[in-house]
């Protein structure tokens, strides 16, 4: 067995799935212990420290995001379906590193985010500018799916002859369509809160979100949209929490009160205060969650 990794953390709320050609076994070899289950968390970027026990509030939170993100029983533990994607998870992320890095790092295919994971993130990091964490952080992802995606051959977006169709109609469940549009505001998007949800500029700010967060970029308010959206905020008031050393409540809403805790957090660590957490502050957010305190 490993030993815990010591390393500064970074970024993210939440997870996204890195998208390959080949899929990757998702049956773990084994059972998580809790120590690995916690490293794994923290190296997938949520905001729990490698120290932490598995019955630590944060990292029962983050066991919850991470069910709600993947549609998966959703209770907190270490149960089947959830050691399950995690594992897949990590053995694509592993062949993801393998195929993009030069020269390869030959990781194994295992289900563990350990020392020789880290380093090869850490790798892919410097040698594309991003911060070297070893952390495979939002942006992390987002530049090795890139990477990854623009090394395969790509179908028009837009093949002619093909009609034009609108997004389909969105369903919401979780959400009101004031709640959507006031996330949308809240993470920085100029759309009219008076216009619907079919709104041109509504629909390319879902849709741009959906790209970040990995999902089908459909222009509209689907079950696994609503859902992303609220491990995301859950992930966003919870850190703010922990920095601010509040009792802020973790709810799924872009309300008045994150408005408010995020102008504290930007008037702290002296970034425009505006009570906007667009991706930049988020993940600045994640990473300021992810320090020690006394």
């Amino acid at each position: 067995m490993w030993n815990a990794r010591l390393v500064s953390s970074v970024v993210w709320g939440s997870v996204v799935s890195i998208v390959l050609c080949q899929s990757v076994n998702a049956a773990r070899s084994q059972d998580y212990t809790p120590e690995q289950f916690v490293s794994v968390l923290n190296g997938l970027g949520y905001a729990v420290p490698l120290d932490a026990r598995i019955d630590d509030p944060r990292v029962q939170q983050a066991i919850r995001d991470f069910q709600i993100q993947f549609r998966l029983p959703v209770d907190g533990t270490l149960n089947n379906p959830t050691q399950d994607r995690a594992a897949d998870i990590v053995k694509t992320l592993q062949s993801a590193l393998n195929r993009t890095l030069k020269p390869s790092p030959q990781l194994p295919a295992t289900q563990f985010y350990g020392r020789q994971t880290e380093a090869a993130v850490k790798l892919f990091q410097q040698q594309n500018r991003l911060p070297a964490t070893g952390i495979a952080t939002l942006e992390t992802r987002q530049r090795l799916n890139d990477i990854l995606s623009d090394a395969e051959p790509r179908q028009p977006t837009n093949p002619a002859n093909s009609p034009v169709t609108n997004p389909p109609r969105s369903q919401l469940t979780i959400y009101s369509e004031a709640q959507i549009k006031a996330i949308l505001t809240g993470f920085g998007y100029d759309i009219n809160p008076q216009a619907s949800l079919s709104d041109p500029p509504t629909v390319r700010a879902i849709r741009d979100l959906q790209r970040i967060y990995g999902l089908s970029e459909t222009g509209a308010i689907d079950r696994a949209t609503e859902e992303k959206f609220s491990s995301v905020m859950r992930n966003l008031r919870n850190n703010l929490r922990v920095i601010l050393r509040s009792n802020f409540a973790i709810a799924q809403y872009y309300d008045e009160a994150t408005r408010t805790a995020v102008r504290q957090f930007q008037s702290r660590y002296g970034l425009r205060v505006n009570g906007i957490a667009d991706l930049a502050v988020r993940s600045r957010i994640d990473t300021e969650a992810r320090r020690p305190r006394g």
